[in-house]
């Protein structure tokens, strides 16, 4: 059944809500810990030094001193972009067959890395989810990240239940800003895209939610600005917590 909602000071009515994963759903945090285990995997799977770990690192968008976050990086990148950026990164440096390796390698950690330890949700997150669907609304999350390390991710915070669908880039080859991964949410969840709302918080989920007919709604929990947000948002809030629903 459709649900109302308020945004922004602004009213809406949505049957399907879609959301970003990573800054919208769930804090970027964890990301630091997964970079620098992919790192160290990479070291010693082709016997890397310590100054040419350090340089991997720091080019994945992570300080190899401090641990922190760097400005630039591949670290916010859609995980097919990253998997050929650190590719071409170590093919630069002689590694042979780099793509075939850093696939495998990223695999592994997905598997591996105790996520339901240091996973953590935006404020009120799951809250939001979890009325969501006691209002009669279904739930998708549209993520740059693959859907089977999503759904990792969702096990670790208990969230199975909550959310519908998911719909990543090992499930429709199209990326953000392209509508294709929004509609193909939509058919899933069989609700009209004109009957959806796509939050997120970078440039890309908003394009991808309007590109596809559905309400963009921006959400300042992750790396969007607000000055860039705002101009492609029908509502723009500090969090989920903001997003009422009737």
């Amino acid at each position: 059944m459709p649900v109302r909602f308020v945004a922004d000071g602004r009213e809406f009515l949505a049957k399907a809500f879609l959301l970003d994963k990573d800054g919208t759903l769930i804090s970027f945090d964890h990301w630091l810990l997964v970079m620098r285990e992919r790192a160290r995997r990479l070291r010693q799977r082709v016997g890397l030094s310590t100054k040419d770990e350090n340089a991997l690192l720091k080019f994945m968008g992570v300080d190899p001193h401090t641990g922190e976050g760097l400005p630039q990086g591949i670290i916010h990148l859609p995980r097919c972009d990253a998997e050929l950026e650190v590719a071409a990164y170590l093919e630069g440096l002689g590694v042979p067959r780099p793509l075939e390796l850093v696939r495998e390698v990223f695999r592994e950690v997905d598997q591996e890395f105790p996520f339901e330890r240091y996973i953590k949700p935006t404020p009120k997150a799951e809250e939001f989810l979890a009325g969501v669907k006691e209002a009669g609304g279904r739930v998708g999350i549209v993520t740059g990240d693959s859907a089977a390390a999503t759904r990792r991710h969702l096990a670790a915070l208990g969230w199975e239940k909550l959310v519908d669908v998911v719909v990543g880039t090992d499930v429709c080859p199209a990326r953000k800003p392209a509508p294709e991964p929004v509609v193909q949410a939509c058919a899933a969840l069989n609700v009209s895209p004109e009957l959806g709302v796509m939050v997120g918080d970078s440039p890309a989920d908003l394009l991808a939610g309007r590109n596809a007919g559905c309400i963009p709604i921006g959400v300042l929990t992750g790396l969007g600005k607000e000055e860039e947000l705002a101009p492609l948002a029908d509502a723009l809030v500090p969090d989920l917590s903001a997003i009422r629903l009737r």
